[in-house]
């Protein structure tokens, strides 16, 4: 597997996340919405960039949460302050979407994150205590459209 830098988004509404659902022939798990850095792109505007490719929705980023690297990634994960839009599966992820690869957005509760296999696994437990420390998610805004 090649690597690559990429950025991701953490969207939380109350006390759930917005992640991808992948059923990639048979193989379940989920991911954090995000993609590949373009040449000539910031980490920033590639989060924005991808946000709305994948999901359809406007954010604003927040901060810089962490970075992380490993083997196969460099990845750059942002908080979003608000976001507004309607969830609507879109980019390429819609393109390559066929009976055996499946992309679906789902709000998990953040407390049911142990339950699931999310990757990077090494950003669960991060999600997990940005939660439960209380400190970020009162700050967050829902705009409704």
């Amino acid at each position: 597997m090649p690597y690559h830098k990429r950025s991701a988004v953490i969207i939380l509404k109350e006390d759930e996340i917005l992640l991808m659902h992948r059923n990639k022939f048979g193989q379940k798990y989920f991911s954090i919405p995000g993609g590949t850095i373009e040449i000539g792109e910031s980490p920033e505007q590639t989060a924005i960039r991808e946000i709305k490719e994948e999901t359809n929705l406007d954010i604003t980023l927040d901060k810089l949460l962490w970075e992380i690297e490993d083997e196969y990634h460099h990845g750059y994960y942002f908080l979003t302050k608000s976001f507004s839009g309607k969830i609507k599966l879109g980019g390429p992820e819609l393109k390559r979407q066929t009976a055996g690869n499946l992309y679906d957005l789902q709000w998990v509760k953040i407390k049911n994150l142990q339950n699931i296999l999310l990757y990077p696994e090494s950003i669960k437990e991060k999600i997990i205590n940005l939660g439960v420390d209380g400190k970020l998610m009162p700050r967050f805004k829902f705009v409704k459209n």
